[in-house]
């Protein structure tokens, strides 16, 4: 399997991507993966941020990820809490597992990586093999916002990392069948400022809406059972993520 461009960014993804989570989607997964009871899978599992407290719980929990250096930054950070890890190298798109599932969790946004409508629904039903009698699929989303390109970087944050600081600015190029091309720069810094690693990566997604997924899963064989806002939290502001429980009919 081809490296990608997470790749590039597993010695840092705790601090970027897993410090960018307003809600506790941890939390809501644990306490879904229990209602719902049996083994559970965890596509895009990356460094761990869900599944190492997934497992630390007790549940009985496999992840999948494209990236080799994730998943080794994952095996490394639970071995270091005394839990060893269940991961293989995978894509969703295409599952090479034989075990049923009582949940499989697609979190943070995953199937937006999957840029071709069809596509999804291909690999939704690849994935429906995967679960058990009573399993259900769940696929998180951002809820789709209006996107403007534009061609300089723009600071996103800076944030403490380790002893030092982590930067990224981000570069956006809106396409007209709705994907959107996301190029984001990091620089490593000491407590100093001074320039330590610079990292890029660059990737398509294409967002959906919840209404859209609904369809598309559908047409891969699945009922929706339940649509879920911003993890359940109570909020006044407008929903930031949707979150479909669904079962295979």
């Amino acid at each position: 399997m081809s490296s990608w461009s997470y790749d590039a960014i597993a010695d840092v993804y705790a601090t970027d991507m897993g410090q960018s989570m307003p809600f506790d989607d941890v939390g809501w997964y644990r306490e879904f993966s229990r209602a719902q009871g049996g083994r559970v899978l965890e596509l895009g599992c990356g460094t761990g941020r869900i599944l190492i407290e997934l497992l630390a719980t007790g549940l009985d929990i496999t992840g999948a990820d494209r990236s080799l250096p994730m998943l080794a930054r994952l095996r490394a950070d639970a071995a270091a809490r005394g839990l060893a890890a269940d991961v293989l190298q995978m894509d969703l798109r295409a599952p090479a597992l034989r075990a049923r599932f009582g949940s499989i969790l697609l979190p943070y946004s995953l199937i937006t990586y999957v840029t071709d409508p069809p596509a999804v629904v291909a690999t939704l039903t690849a994935l429906r093999e995967l679960l058990d009698n009573h399993g259900r699929l769940v696929l998180d989303a951002f809820v789709p916002q209006p996107v403007a390109s534009f061609a300089d970087f723009r600071l996103d944050y800076r944030r403490p990392h380790e002893q030092g600081f982590l930067e990224r600015r981000k570069r956006i190029t809106a396409h007209a069948d709705g994907s959107n091309r996301i190029e984001r720069w990091y620089r490593v810094l000491t407590a100093d400022d001074s320039l330590l690693q610079e990292l890029r990566t660059d990737e398509t997604i294409r967002p959906y809406s919840a209404a859209t997924l609904e369809a598309l899963a559908a047409a891969a064989g699945y009922s929706l059972q339940s649509l879920v806002q911003d993890y359940a939290a109570h909020s006044s502001t407008a929903p930031r993520f949707a979150t479909l429980v669904l079962a295979a009919r």
